[in-house]
């Protein structure tokens, strides 16, 4: 099956703060993976998909974060957890931070790559 995405999804367990923005109450979670578009993490609420989220990001190998507004674009009940895997897309990233984003997933990308060619 041909990959719809434009940016690939890397594995990434970084930090994740999130509150819904006509809420005041801030969540803590980590991601399960990251992309130059978006998100995927689990939260213990139910979230509307089209909410808007206010996100800060800590990225697990370096000093790095970054905030960014994002849009909720699917949800998923994980009945044995108790809790909802969702799906955001980053709808107001600064460019900048974009730019070291897309860095950053290439760097993974190639340490991913270079690890299986000595295993």
């Amino acid at each position: 099956m041909k990959e719809r995405r434009r940016f690939i999804r890397v594995p990434e367990s970084s930090e994740i703060t999130y509150r819904v923005v006509s809420l005041a109450r801030i969540d803590y979670f980590v991601t399960k993976n990251l992309s130059r578009e978006g998100a995927r993490f689990f939260v213990h609420e139910f979230i509307p998909i089209g909410t808007i989220l206010r996100i800060k990001i800590k990225l697990k190998k370096t000093y790095f974060s970054f905030e960014a507004l994002a849009q909720v674009r699917w949800v998923e009940e994980d009945l044995l957890n108790e809790r909802f895997e969702i799906g955001v897309k980053f709808i107001d990233i600064p460019r900048n931070t974009a730019k070291y984003l897309d860095e950053y997933l290439d760097s993974l990308l190639k340490i991913k790559k270079n690890r299986h060619l000595f295993c």
